[in-house]
């Protein structure tokens, strides 16, 4: 695994609050963060006790809390019964040939809200849910890393911070 960072990029929703994640490589921020533990985890692969795992280590249907810094390389994990403000609902290879930041958030873009609404079960235009993904960074990239991971999340509609909700989004079709 290559030493990575994720960092947060402020993308235009209307009033809703949108993040887009980095992956990339940057040893320093991973050792001030720590290398990303083994979170236990059910048979079923749910997470079972909240810890900090490694962003490439997310699972569709992980639900997690995102971190307040700029730049991380781990993230809280959390049981999906517990409170938290996010969740895996994809993982996909990039299909670019070279690293590209604009195409590869283009077609982030088009992944995340194709799959929103299959997962959720409303568009992400009509849910009180949103997206955003974790994409790599040039360093990353030049390491190997291809894999986008798209998060759906509930923005609050007056500050546009991050809600903390219980269970799966997976069908809520809110």
């Amino acid at each position: 695994m290559t030493n990575s960072t994720i960092a947060r990029r402020s993308l235009a929703a209307g009033a809703a609050l949108a993040l887009a994640l980095s992956l990339g490589g940057c040893s320093a921020v991973q050792n001030i963060f720590g290398g990303g533990s083994d979170v236990p985890r059910d048979d079923d692969g749910q997470v079972t006790e909240q810890g900090t795992g490694s962003a490439y280590d997310l699972e569709v249907g992980d639900c997690l809390n995102f971190p307040a810094a700029d730049e991380f390389s781990d993230v809280e994990l959390v049981p999906c019964g517990d409170a938290h403000d996010s969740e895996v609902i994809l993982n996909f290879e990039s299909a670019l040939a070279e690293f590209n930041e604009e195409e590869m958030y283009a077609e982030a873009d088009e992944q995340c809200a194709t799959e929103f609404q299959s997962y959720v079960g409303l568009d992400w235009e009509t849910s009180i849910f949103d997206y955003t993904y974790f994409t790599p960074l040039e360093a990353g990239w030049e390491d190997g890393d291809r894999v986008i991971t798209c998060v759906a999340y509930q923005a609050d509609a007056t500050d546009g911070s991050l809600v903390q909700t219980t269970g799966s989004v997976q069908g809520r079709a809110e």
